[in-house]
C-alpha cells in the first residue's frame, strides 16, 4: 500500500510538473506575443504616420519651407515618434548645398512623450547628415526599412531606432529621406511592463546579437550580447537568434531560469514592407517563478507523506505489538509448562479473534493437562504403594521359601536314620537264618517304616497348609 501510494504521488507530481511547465510555456508565449503585438503597434503607428506625412508633403517638395511644418507635425501627432528628420541630397534645392529639417522631443521620452517639448535642430548629432546611416543607407538601397540602434548613428541623445523612407523622384531614384525615430526607452518600458512575474525579464535582440532592449528594461550603450564572457551564454544566444521558437534552460551566476524566445513577426498589413527585421523577443523566467509553487507543494507533500508513513509505521507496530503480545505470553507459558510447571496460570481473554480462541483452547488444554497430571500422580502413588507391598510380600515369600528349605532339610535328616536302619535290617535279614532273629528284624523294619510314613504325612500336611495359605493370600 505504501509503494502504491508513493508511485501514485510520483505520477501525480510528474504530471503536475509537466502541466506547470506547459502552463509556463503558455504564459511565456502569451507574454512574447503580447510584447510583439505592442511593439508592432508602435512600429505600425510610426509607419502609418510616416506614410501619411509622405503622401501629404510629396506634392509640395518644390517648396522646402513647407517641409518644416510636416516634420514638426510628424512629431506632434504621433506620441511614439521621438524625432523626425527630412533631408535631401546636396544641390537638390537651388542656392542650398544641403537641406535637412530635424525636430525631436526633449526630456525623458518613456515617461510622458506626448507632453514633452519639441525642439528644432540644425544638425543630427555631431556629424553631418550626409555621414549618418539613416540617410546614406536608404539613399543607397532605395527601400523602406527600420534601422537598428547604435548602427553607425552619431547622436548626442539616447539610442534610437529609425524608420527610414526614401523619397524618390519621377524616375524612382532617391532624392531624399524621411527618418522617424523611436526611443529605445519607450520600447523598453513597453516590453518591461509585459513581464508575467516580478523576477522575469524581457529582451529584444537584433539579428547580430545586439540588445535592442536589455533584460533590465533599459537601453544599452554597449549592446552586443555576444561580448558577455560565457561560452554557454553564447550558445544560448545563437540558439535564440536562430529564427526558431522555443525555450532553453539557462544558468548564469547561480541564476537558474528558462529562456523563451520567439522571432519578431510584423503584422500583415496592406502596403506594408514584407522585409523581416530579424529581431527576436526573449523572456527569461526563473525556475522559482515557474516551479516555485510546485516545489513548495512537493516539499509539503513529501513531509506529509513521510510523516504519514512514520505514523503508519508506528500504528502498525503498535497494532502488531498488541496483537502478538498474547502469542508471546502463550509461548512463554508453553515453555514453562514444558519445564514441568503444569499449574502455570494463563489469563482469561474476551477476544473473539483467532488469537483469543487459541488462548481459550490453551487454557482448556492446560486445565485438562493439569487434571491428567493429578490422576497420573495418584496412579503413580498407588503403583508405588503396591510396589512396596509386593516387595514386602516377596521378602516374606522368600523367607517362607527359605523356611521350607530348612524344614525339608530337617525332615530329610530325620528320615535318614530310620531308612538307614531299615537298610541294615534288610541286609541282616538276608544273611540270618534263625527265626528268632528274623522276627526281630522284621519288627525293626516295620517300626522304622512307620517312622518314615509319619514324617511323610507331616510333609504332606505341611504342603497342603502352605497351598491353602497361598490361595487365601491370592
Amino acid at each position: 500500500m505504501c509503494i502504491l501510494l508513493m508511485v501514485t504521488l510520483l505520477v501525480m507530481f510528474v504530471y503536475s510538473r509537466n502541466v506547470m511547465k506547459q502552463n509556463a510555456l503558455h504564459r511565456a508565449s502569451q507574454t512574447l506575443e503580447g510584447a510583439m503585438v505592442k511593439v508592432d503597434n508602435v512600429l505600425l503607428s510610426v509607419e502609418d504616420a510616416t506614410g501619411n506625412v509622405y503622401y501629404q508633403m510629396r506634392p509640395l517638395l518644390d517648396n522646402p519651407d513647407t517641409l518644416d511644418t510636416y516634420c514638426r507635425m510628424m512629431v506632434e501627432t504621433n506620441p511614439y515618434a521621438t524625432g523626425c528628420a527630412i533631408a535631401f541630397k546636396p544641390g537638390y534645392y537651388e542656392n542650398r548645398d544641403t537641406f535637412m529639417v530635424y525636430y525631436h522631443r526633449t526630456g525623458n521620452y518613456s515617461e510622458t512623450p506626448a507632453d514633452s517639448l519639441i525642439a528644432c535642430e540644425k544638425s543630427f548629432g555631431n556629424k553631418s547628415y550626409l555621414e549618418q546611416v539613416w540617410y546614406t543607407q536608404p539613399m543607397t538601397q532605395n527601400k523602406v526599412f527600420w534601422l537598428n540602434p547604435l548602427e553607425g548613428m552619431d547622436t548626442d541623445i539616447e539610442p534610437l531606432i529609425s524608420y527610414c523612407v526614401p523619397i524618390p523622384d519621377a524616375a524612382g531614384n532617391p532624392i531624399g529621406v524621411i527618418s522617424v525615430d523611436v526611443s529605445l526607452s519607450l520600447l523598453s518600458g513597453t516590453i518591461a511592463n509585459m513581464r508575467p512575474t516580478p523576477d522575469s525579464y524581457c529582451a529584444l535582440l537584433d539579428k547580430d546579437g545586439s540588445f535592442i532592449v536589455h533584460p533590465t528594461g533599459s537601453h544599452l550603450i554597449q549592446s552586443d550580447a555576444l561580448n558577455i564572457p560565457s561560452e554557454t551564454l553564447e550558445k544560448i544566444l545563437k540558439e535564440i537568434m536562430s529564427g526558431k521558437t522555443g525555450y532553453i534552460p539557462f544558468t548564469f551566476y547561480g541564476y537558474d531560469a528558462y529562456i523563451f524566445y520567439k522571432p519578431f513577426k510584423k503584422a500583415d498589413v496592406p502596403m506594408r514592407s514584407k522585409d523581416e527585421m530579424g529581431w527576436t523577443f526573449a523572456l527569461a523566467m526563473s525556475k522559482e517563478s515557474i516551479f516555485g509553487e510546485y516545489n513548495r507543494l512537493y516539499n509539503y507533500v513529501v513531509i506529509i507523506a513521510f510523516g504519514g508513513l512514520l505514523l503508519m509505521l508506528l500504528s502498525c507496530w503498535a497494532i502488531l505489538y498488541l496483537r502478538l503480545r498474547p502469542l508471546k505470553m502463550l509461548t512463554e507459558k508453553a515453555q514453562r509448562i514444558a519445564q514441568g510447571h503444569y499449574d502455570e496460570p494463563i489469563p482469561h481473554t474476551w477476544s473473539r479473534d483467532e488469537i483469543g480462541s487459541l488462548q481459550r483452547n490453551f487454557i482448556r488444554m492446560r486445565r485438562a493437562l493439569a487434571s491428567k497430571i493429578v490422576e497420573l500422580e495418584k496412579l503413580t502413588d498407588s503403583i508405588m504403594q503396591r510396589s512396596k507391598d509386593l516387595k514386602k510380600a516377596y521378602r516374606e515369600a522368600k523367607k517362607a521359601d527359605n523356611m521350607k528349605k530348612a524344614f525339608m532339610h530337617h525332615m530329610s535328616d530325620q528320615m535318614l536314620p530310620p531308612a538307614q536302619a531299615i537298610d541294615r535290617d534288610v541286609e541282616a535279614l538276608c544273611h540270618v537264618g534263625e527265626k528268632k532273629n528274623t522276627a526281630q528284624l522284621v519288627d525293626n523294619i516295620q517300626r522304622n517304616g512307620n517312622t518314615i510314613a509319619q514324617i511323610l504325612n507331616q510333609l504332606l500336611n505341611q504342603s497342603e497348609e502352605d497351598i491353602r495359605k497361598e490361595v487365601e493370600h491370592d
